[in-house]
């Protein structure tokens, strides 16, 4: 690296703009005192910072700004530099008043960058100002000076020992830190086992709680699974028939596309058929004709709603065989439960029979046993009495017909309710369907709408484009004539050459050619006279691929002689550049343009173009041309050409040639033109005739589907009411349910009542039965079995009574069931009925309809015997058309059917569905893992009630045991795992202080030595064989030693520093300086009147030592001493002007006056 210059403006002494060049070498600066020498070197520190104890001179930042009156508000110094890579890099710094105060800006290659920045930079350059890189005035004496403990310190600012007092400091802080963390830890790991001891307990529990419970959730998930798999096979099943019933309906409207291509064949042949007879037969068959298609569309609508009417039929005929198959099921119940009524009837008599029995013997057998004494009478009425309560008691209980008739009403509206659920879901199912028809038949209507509207637009646009078309042809043929006429006034007869007409003729059956040059260009007609003067003959000229075609051709024309032609080869055709003064005529701006410029071609023949047109340039006139005459080649608009020796060629030109060409062309394009018309205007013609027929059509579709929508319609608004009347229905009986429950609330709060009196009775017998025993031991235990036999047979009539009451409720609930069964069959039967009926009333109008049609083709046919052979073709096209009307509408039925079941099918899925949807949900939201147990579904079930108690036993489980005891123990691991860590890196930090401090000496001691080396071998040059040393007081603990200098003169004894004279101190003190430089070397010195105390002699030892330092670096210094100036390589004489400036002269003196 090197600095290369040093520009400042208004810096101290430098007042007007300067620029310093700084040569390699070494570079004196020399002048008077106060010239301004030293801010040189202030110039350099203000631009790479001012660091450490290297200062320049000033007391604050304006006193670097140059002192004018009116005074300056800004400086800067520019610091050119080259790296050793060879790049520039200029480093700025400025000096701007800004809002009362000083600011610097730095910059780097004109960039604004930070101070930081600029630091970068230089620390890559490696000048060090802390190394005596920069040695100013002042610093020999600052370095004698320095008391021992201040040179050690020196020392240890250029070895870096900062570094390492610091990371030695930081080290024992860290210690200290994990001292007092260690101690903490202590006291925190005897808390927390103390914790752990006691919830260790709970979590035992807490941990058998979650076993059980994770095995009942996964016993749920396993059951959760299996309904999900079991609706899935569903799901596939429904799936894969909709697919099939899709894929029938894919077939069969590919069918019917195939169908509706075959019908609009016959429609068009039909029409065709219908204009022939149109021209035979007037207006009666237009009549007739008008009135078949209108009963073909009658029939056909007609044929429409005996399909969907059929379609109706069947629907409610396969609900008729379902509600059947329910009727008998629910007979076969019905018998069944009455049997199962009677036999329990049967039950209960026998009980009661036995009942009454027991009681007749208990009575008798107390009655004997009443005379036994006035206790045990008494004991035995009250038996009595209790034994009659409890009777009454328990047939209140079992007759209870309130509770039960209460029960009946709340099955029966439960029934009812399920059945209005069932009639909304079909009829919602079936308004599902009738609306999805509706709206696919309303986006028909929408779409043949839309369609006929745009046929009607296309029909319009097809007629205006096609009239259009003619009346193009009709001009173009107009403007040929017209310039056939042209083209006859002309007195040009143009023929192409033998060898010519050869070359055009190869060119059909070679590659290669591309014909004559003229043939191959393009241009606007004012250039016309222009463009073929400048050419001349070469626009005749044939192009060609490459000098291989070219010779075949020239071989082709000299075998059968026919003449001469010239030939382009594109690949070895070579122009000449353009010539000076035509380029300057055209930049001059008083041309036109080269006419290569001016010409339209593939740009595969622009190196051609420039062969034929070279650089000619084109001007407007004849007088303009003559300014610029000779040394260019120029063609004016009207033809005249200017050569470059001089010479000028003009006069008139013959264009009838030219015109010839121009109007021979404009045929040939209207000629063109006029056949692609032609084709046009046919395409045209019969894409109008396939408009009309597409039209009529789409008119039929859209008339049928409207008749459609109007039955459809009707048909949903029957069925939303029904949805509506069912609704309310419901809400109805929901409201009576409401007030059955509460009655039956009110009667079981009796009924519980009746079983507390009931219980307080046994109680109160069993102890009478307990005197009893006392008194009568052996009667006791008579009556007491007949009282446990009485209990049994009155808790089988309870038994009995009950499952009566529920056969009966059963009972009820099917005979209900049947007859609203009963009732629905018929409801449909008469549907059905009607059905039936419509169909056949729409048949007997299609048969009215087709004997009308018959009658008027009839009656088409006998018009005209002439035309018998068309009509007779026109009814077999008919009858062909109305057999592909039938067969597309048997297809619509049958798409129609097929939609139907796809429809009922996705009602099934969507239910299944939302219950997929809610198995998924609970099985995703679960976040568990599928697990296969090997046991039923019944076993599986077992196994969660068995768990479910378990849990139960263990009572109120603390769940956060688990969870505080985990905690607990991480918190003990972690924490002993740091108290370890801390331990550890404790002792590492010991290690690593102790390896620091060692380190520390080390690099000191070994930097003392290698300075003290140095500082011995350049004291003993400069003082020719003087010695010097360098002492520390300790070598064991350098660190805290102090650092002297002892030198010995030549002649002298060893003496200390502080004791030499002034000369003597400054070749001590460089000698050491430069001792620093070799150990940190900078590739810039500079050094500011270091030799001030120096004579003659010695200022010549150190110039020569400077000029040799200089061979690796640049040397800048400010000397007072001639001695040294001859050593220099580069001398800069400061001054100053009048007002105080500062001027530099430089001089480059070579290789140095002291070596030669």
């Amino acid at each position: 690296m090197i600095v290369d210059s040093i520009e400042m403006e208004n810096f101290k002494s430098y007042g007007d703009k300067q620029s310093i060049k700084i040569n390699k070498g070494f570079t004196v600066i020399i002048g008077p005192n106060g010239s301004g020498k030293s801010n040189i070197g202030d110039s350099m520190l203000f631009v790479l910072g001012i660091r450490a104890n290297k200062t320049v001179r000033v007391d604050k930042l304006e006193d670097f700004i140059h002192k004018t009156d009116p005074p300056k508000k800004h400086c800067y110094v520019v610091l050119n530099v080259i790296s050793n890579e060879n790049n520039r890099y200029s480093i700025k710094r400025e000096l701007v008043y800004n809002h009362g105060e000083y600011k610097s800006n730095y910059y780097i290659n004109d960039k604004r960058a930070s101070r930081t920045d600029v630091l970068k930079l230089i620390d890559s350059f490696h000048i060090y100002l802390d190394a005596y890189s920069f040695v100013l005035q002042g610093d020999i004496n600052n370095l004698v000076k320095m008391t021992g403990t201040e040179k050690r310190k020196l020392f240890e600012s250029i070895a870096g020992i900062e570094s390492y007092k610091e990371r030695i400091e930081s080290a024992q802080n860290d210690i200290n830190g994990l001292n007092e963390n260690l101690n903490s830890m202590d006291a925190v790991l005897l808390e927390i086992k103390s914790m752990l001891d006691t919830l260790e307990v709970d979590r035992e529990n807490a941990l058998k709680y979650n076993k059980l419970n994770k095995e009942v959730n996964e016993l749920k998930f396993f059951l959760k699974v299996k309904d999900r798999d079991r609706i899935n096979q569903e799901l596939a099943m429904y799936n894969g028939n909709i697919e099939k019933s899709q894929s029938d309906i894919d077939n069969l409207e590919n069918e019917n596309k195939n169908l509706s291509i075959q019908r609009d064949e016959a429609i068009n042949r039909i029409k065709e058929i219908e204009d022939k007879l149109d021209a035979m037969g007037g207006q009666e068959v237009k009549g007739i004709r008008k009135r078949i298609e209108e009963l073909n569309i009658g029939i056909a609508e007609l044929k429409t709603k005996i399909g969907s009417t059929g379609e109706s039929k069947t629907n409610s005929e396969a609900r008729l065989k379902t509600s059947r198959e329910a009727y008998n099921f629910n007979r076969e119940q019905l018998e069944n439960k009455l049997k199962e009524k009677k036999n329990y009837e049967s039950y209960l008599k026998g009980t009661e029979n036995s009942i009454a029995k027991i009681n007749r013997e208990l009575e008798k057998f107390r009655q004997e046993n009443y005379e036994n004494s006035k206790l045990t009478r008494e004991i035995n009425d009250r038996l009595a009495a209790i034994d009659v309560e409890m009777q009454q008691a328990n047939d209140q209980i079992i007759n209870d017909y309130d509770i039960r008739t209460i029960e009946q009403e709340l099955s029966g509206f439960s029934r009812e309710n399920t059945m209005n659920e069932e009639k909304i879901k079909e009829e919602s199912i079936k308004v599902k369907d009738l609306k999805w028809k509706i709206d696919n038949l309303k986006k028909n209507i929408k779409e043949y709408s839309e369609e006929i509207n745009e046929v009607n637009k296309k029909f319009l646009t097809v007629r205006n484009k096609l009239n259009e078309l003619v009346t193009m042809k009709s001009n173009n043929d107009v403007e040929i004539r017209n310039k056939e006429k042209e083209l006859r006034g002309l007195n040009y007869r143009g023929t192409a050459s033998p060898a010519l007409r050869e070359i055009n003729s190869m060119m059909e059956t070679e590659s290669g050619i591309h014909g004559p040059l003229g043939k191959l260009i393009e241009y606007e007609d004012k250039y016309a006279n222009a463009v073929i003067v400048a050419a001349g003959g070469r626009l005749n000229s044939i192009v060609v691929d490459n000098d291989s075609v070219a010779q075949m051709c020239i071989q082709a024309i000299k075998a059968k002689k026919l003449g001469r032609l010239t030939f382009i080869p594109l690949n070895k055709i070579a122009t000449s550049p353009d010539r000076q003064k035509a380029a300057e005529l055209i930049n001059s701006g008083n041309a036109i343009d080269f006419v290569r410029n001016l010409i339209t071609c593939d740009p595969a023949f622009e190196k051609a173009i420039k062969y034929a047109f070279g650089d000619t340039v084109l001007m407007d006139t004849l007088e303009n041309a003559r300014k610029h005459m000779t040394g260019v080649r120029i063609v004016t608009l009207d033809g005249d050409v200017l050569d470059p020796s001089g010479a000028m060629t003009g006069g008139s030109i013959k264009n009838d040639e030219i015109l010839a060409n121009r109007i021979t062309k404009a045929i040939a394009e209207l000629e063109e033109q006029n056949e692609i018309l032609k084709s046009e205007i046919s395409f045209k013609e019969k894409e109008n005739s396939e408009i009309s027929s597409k039209l009529a059509d789409l008119t039929r579709k859209r008339d049928i589907s409207t008749s459609n929508i109007n039955n459809y319609e009707t048909q949903l608004q029957e069925s939303e009411n029904s949805i509506e009347a069912a609704k309310t229905r419901i809400e109805e009986i929901k409201l009576k349910i409401k007030d059955a429950e509460d009655r039956k609330s009110n009667f079981e709060f009796k009924k519980n009542e009746v079983k507390m009196q009931l219980f307080t009775l046994d109680k109160e017998r069993k102890e009478l039965f307990k005197k009893l025993k006392e008194l009568a031991p052996e009667n006791v235990e008579i009556e007491k079995q007949m009282e446990e036999e009485l209990g049994n047979e009155m808790k089988s009539r309870e038994n009995y009574s009950s499952k009566l009451a529920q056969i009966e409720t059963e009972f009820k609930h099917f005979t209900e069931k049947s007859q609203e069964l009963e009732e629905k069959i018929t409801g449909l039967e008469n549907e059905i009925t009607k059905f039936t009926g419509m169909v056949a009333e729409f048949k007997n109008k299609v048969e009215a309809m087709e004997k009308e049609l018959e009658e008027n083709r009839a009656k088409e046919n006998e018009i005209d015997s002439r035309s018998r052979e068309l009509y007779t073709e026109k009814n077999q096209v008919s009858t062909a058309r109305d057999k592909l009307f039938e067969n597309i509408r048997k297809n619509d039925d049958l798409i129609s059917n097929k939609k139907a079941i796809i429809a009922g099918l996705k009602t099934k899925i969507e239910n299944l569905a939302f219950q997929l949807e809610t198995i998924n949900y609970e099985i995703e939201n679960t976040g568990m893992e599928y697990i296969e147990f090997n046991m039923s579904i019944s076993e599986v079930k077992q196994k969660i009630d068995e768990n479910s108690r378990e849990i139960e036993k263990l009572g109120a489980v603390n769940m956060k045991a688990i969870e505080q005891y985990d905690m607990e123990l991480n918190k003990y691991n972690s924490t002993e795992e740091k108290y370890k860590t801390l331990l550890s890196e404790k002792n590492d930090l010991i290690d690593l202080q102790n390896q620091i401090i060692e380190d520390e000496k080390r690099i000191f001691l070994e930097l003392f030595d290698t300075i003290n080396s140095q500082f011995q071998k350049i004291y003993a040059r400069l003082s020719e064989g003087g010695e010097a040393n360098l002492e520390i007081t300790s070598r064991d603990d350098p660190l805290n030693s102090e650092v002297y200098i002892k030198v010995k003169p030549r002649g002298k004894h060893m003496i200390k520093i502080d004791a030499l004279s002034g000369g003597e101190k400054s070749v001590a003190v460089l000698a050491l300086i430069l001792s620093f430089q070799i150990k940190n070397p900078s590739p810039i010195y500079y050094l500011d009147e270091v030799d001030m105390f120096l004579d003659g002699h010695n200022a010549e030892h150190v110039g020569e030592l400077f000029m040799e330092n200089s061979k690796t670096s640049q040397v800048v210094m400010v000397s007072l001493k001639g001695a040294v100036t001859k050593f220099a390589d580069n001398l800069i004489a400061v001054t100053t002007d009048k007002h105080g400036n500062t001027k530099i002269i430089q001089k480059r003196i070579g290789e140095g006056i002291g070596k030669g």
